[in-house]
């Protein structure tokens, strides 16, 4: 059969879960695009399907069968379509797609990624249906291609070897693999001469990078080689471990000017006998003396954090001491969850699974709890000025901007101008749990001029 005419078709692309996923949708995209196939929003009518898949929790995978079943219709009606499946979930149910669903066409795994585009155009050549989900290879030959103009993503690490008792990761991602630290600092300084202000270090377990690089490395080292990178104004990252926050890797990015305060360090329980476990590799005491030493080298520091209620065996009492953790540490804000076990993993085998009804009565109180110190910090605020990387209009309100401080939190606020991109010193006249609103009081006009709005009271700049 003859070769696919390209550039004559459009792709739908769906995302599930983490930062990591996201950065391989850009991969997915770039991929696509580079065959000149089109970004579509319509889906039934897509000459290319992908959904790109996340398996941390039961309702993730739900979401992704229920999803699929729309696409028996739409390839009804669009028989020529081909519908793929990517990501974490493909990898751990690999051929079973095929089973379950014939209008999927295509299943790659997270370590096949690079091989979508060939497969993709193998079925449209009629060659049958197939599935990549072998443990070799990984994404690192492609480099980063950010989707947004003002920010990127680039990939440190794949893969964990922690192997936490709840955590799937290591059975659909791989063992951890470092990518060379003269390779990332080359792609983030690329990146940013590309235009790139902010940019988002990526790992299942970033700081836990350079462990298996000879030499060896540290996530330390990464940071101090990219300090003083022209143009590179904001430093993120996502996600670590605190059983990896040395005190090195702490001066590292306090000595780092680009560094955002705004840190997520997942604590998942704040009672030992659930962190060993977890097979969590630190006590309470430890975790909370990790948050002193991290809070004297960077005062700013506003931290994040993930919560898991209800893990097997764990009872009221051992309950209420991740609630004392939570009331002492004071996260600005945390994603929590009632356990969810995945097969696969050791903790799905525990038998003493806590009853569905206590795990969410837990989740409600913890969720109670957290709010209410989200509320009283962010109303500390209110007031004073927020400076802001301002994303776009908000999704809810096109007559609003959005962004982020350095901090993490969210700030909208009413602006007639486009700022995508810039630096905004936005007063906080009203805070909540998820962040604030106020009023513009003054905007780069570009990358460090700065213009102040007319009839603003001038307000200590906060990071």
């Amino acid at each position: 059969m003859g070769e696919v005419v390209r550039g004559l078709g459009t792709y739908y692309l769906q995302t599930y879960g983490c930062q990591m996923n996201e950065y391989d949708s850009e991969l997915i995209c770039w991929m696509l695009e580079q065959l000149h196939y089109a970004p579509t929003d319509q889906p039934e009518s897509a000459d290319i399907a992908i959904f790109n898949t996340c398996c941390i929790r039961d309702n993730a995978d739900q979401k992704v069968y229920g999803r699929l079943g729309d696409f028996k219709r739409f390839k009804k009606d669009n028989p020529k379509q081909v519908l793929a499946v990517a990501g974490c979930l493909a990898q751990k149910d690999g051929e079973e797609f095929l089973r379950r669903f014939s209008q999927v066409d295509v299943v790659v795994g997270t370590h096949n990624l690079v091989e979508l585009p060939d497969l993709v155009q193998r079925v449209q050549r009629g060659e049958g249906r197939f599935v990549r989900v072998e443990r070799v290879g990984d994404s690192f030959s492609l480099l980063a291609n950010p989707r947004n103009q003002h920010s990127a993503m680039v990939t440190i690490s794949m893969g964990c070897d922690q192997w936490c008792t709840f955590c799937i990761v290591p059975y659909v991602r791989g063992r951890l693999k470092s990518r060379p630290l003269e390779q990332v600092v080359s792609e983030v300084k690329r990146v940013v001469r590309e235009g790139r202000r902010e940019v988002m270090l990526l790992g299942q377990n970033v700081n836990d990078y350079g462990r298996d690089l000879d030499p060896k490395r540290d996530f330390g080292d990464l940071i101090r080689g990219l300090k003083g990178a022209p143009g590179l104004d904001r430093l993120r990252f996502m996600s670590p471990h605190p059983a990896y926050f040395t005190q090195s890797v702490i001066d590292a990015l306090a000595d780092n000017p680009a560094t955002c305060e705004g840190i997520h360090l997942p604590v998942q329980s704040g009672d030992d006998a659930v962190l060993d476990r977890m097979r969590r590799k630190y006590k309470a005491s430890e975790f909370v003396d990790l948050v002193a030493r991290m809070r004297a080298a960077m005062p700013d520091l506003a931290l994040s954090t993930d919560v898991i209620v209800g893990f097997p065996g764990e009872t009221e009492e051992q309950f209420q001491n991740t609630l004392d953790l939570v009331r002492q540490v004071r996260f600005k804000s945390a994603f929590m969850f009632a356990y969810s076990p995945r097969p696969g993993t050791p903790g799905n085998l525990f038998t003493d699974q806590v009853p569905e009804e206590v795990k969410m009565e837990r989740l409600y109180r913890l969720i109670d709890l957290q709010n209410e110190i989200s509320v009283e910090d962010n109303r500390q605020l209110e007031g004073t000025t927020l400076e802001i990387m301002v994303d776009g209009p908000s999704k809810k309100d096109p007559g609003r901007l959005t962004g982020r401080g350095r901090c993490g939190r969210l700030a909208h606020f009413a602006c007639d101008q486009e700022l995508t991109g810039r630096l905004a010193r936005v007063r906080i006249s009203k805070a909540f749990v998820w962040g604030f609103q106020g009023e513009l009081e003054a905007a780069e006009s570009r990358a460090g001029e700065w213009a102040l709005v007319p009839s603003q009271p001038t307000i200590p700049v906060i990071a």
